[in-house]
């Protein structure tokens, strides 16, 4: 396959030259910690910088400053489960409904497009199998794409959808910059100004 390239990934990759040298920088810890706890084990495992590991989940499932396990997105509507039973009535009934594209977990991982590389939906959204799974995959696109960049907007959005993906790397760097795994550059922050739909300063934990 032939390796995608864009422009503008070598100017948002200089945001993350600090971010990926990890020296003693911890992650947050609110009280439940069940994906936060998951992250250093399969940053190591993988090779993937924690604080980019972290920021991706911050962007995905980030509340108030903490990840959610439980968290689903169904057909673009969130719903935040409190317990993996409330999750998978959530989840049962969204499909029932006709629902076909639920991204589950912490790290919101897509039902439809990957549920035949886990045993089960409760596997899914197991805090350690989920962060686990995206860490592999961040780290597998980074082989195909050839940059960490090019890696996490693949993770959120598809070959021919650059607006999409432009706006959720600029808001994985504003994640990383927030919780201190990051500092902006000039050229990060004048090719994030524009991004689409992306306020300056917003991240995606501030809500």
């Amino acid at each position: 396959m032939q390796m995608i390239k864009r422009p503008w990934a070598a100017v948002a990759l200089a945001a993350f030259t600090y971010s990926l040298t990890f020296s003693g920088q911890t992650l947050a810890q609110p009280a439940s910690q069940l994906c936060e706890r998951e992250m250093l084990r399969a940053s190591a495992k993988y090779g993937v910088p924690v604080g980019m590991l972290y920021s991706v989940g911050l962007t995905e499932t980030g509340r108030k400053g903490s990840l959610q396990p439980y968290a689903m997105n169904i057909e673009g509507r969130a719903v935040f489960a409190n317990t993996l039973p409330e999750a998978v009535q959530h989840f049962e009934a969204a499909r029932r409904s006709g629902a076909k594209l639920i991204d589950l977990g912490c790290m919101q991982i897509n039902h439809y497009y990957h549920r035949e590389k886990f045993s089960s939906l409760e596997s899914m959204l197991n805090p350690r199998d989920n962060v686990e799974y995206a860490a592999r995959f961040l780290s597998e696109l980074k082989g195909r794409h050839e940059t960490w960049t090019m890696a996490i907007a693949r993770y959120h959005a598809g070959p021919d959808n650059d607006p999409a993906q432009k706006r959720y790397v600029c808001r994985v760097i504003s994640n990383m910059v927030a919780t201190g795994f990051g500092q902006w550059t000039p050229n990060a922050r004048s090719f994030c100004a524009d991004a689409p739909g992306l306020k300056p300063g917003q991240t995606a934990s501030s809500g």
